[in-house]
């Protein structure tokens, strides 16, 4: 990829990757609105990059380019950092798009998974979301969309993990808003 260009742009002119990045990764580039008006309790901006299907928006937030935190709302009430950066929420996207399912099996089990074990529960949890969305080549997608966005090779299932902890650990500075001043839950 091109380091001068956006993600997003490239999102919104190669529409191959837009397809891939919103289907099988849900997270469609042609963002609209969000289900209602939105701030950031710090006042910093949210710029809308994506959407997914079931209503939730990507933002990122505050000023400059694609280095900005991103926060997924969804249309529930719920918000949260879910990247440190664009190409990092893109990488978790794609990488690992079952990741929150994966945290809460290693924090059930109580302890922390050697790389092994991190990459089979992925991989059990990646064919387990093949077959509920029915697809056939969950793998070579990835390696395509990647490829198309610059951003392979993938890190490794534990960078990926530590990844979604880095990012969960930003969600407090991150307080979302409805238009009447409600915090939307954290996620």
């Amino acid at each position: 990829m091109d380091r001068h260009r956006s993600l997003t742009d490239l999102l919104r002119t190669d529409r191959r990757a837009a397809e891939l990045a919103s289907h099988p990764f849900d997270f469609n580039p042609d963002f609209y609105e969000h289900v209602e008006p939105v701030r950031l309790a710090s006042g910093a901006a949210l710029e809308g990059v994506g959407k997914d299907a079931g209503g939730g928006s990507f933002f990122l937030c505050g000023e400059g380019g694609d280095e900005r935190p991103v926060l997924y709302a969804d249309s529930e009430g719920s918000a949260g950092i879910v990247g440190t950066s664009l190409p990092a929420a893109l990488c978790l996207l794609i990488g690992a798009p079952c990741r929150s399912d994966a945290l809460r099996e290693i924090e059930r089990a109580g302890r922390d998974f050697d790389d092994r074990e991190t990459e089979a529960l992925l991989a059990s949890l990646d064919a387990e979301y093949s077959e509920d969305c029915g697809l056939e080549d969950l793998a070579g997608d990835r390696a395509e969309l990647a490829a198309r966005l610059g951003l392979a090779p993938l890190p490794s299932a534990a960078r990926l993990l530590a990844m979604t902890r880095e990012a969960t650990a930003l969600s407090p500075s991150y307080a979302l808003l409805n238009e009447e001043g409600g915090a939307y839950d954290r996620l």
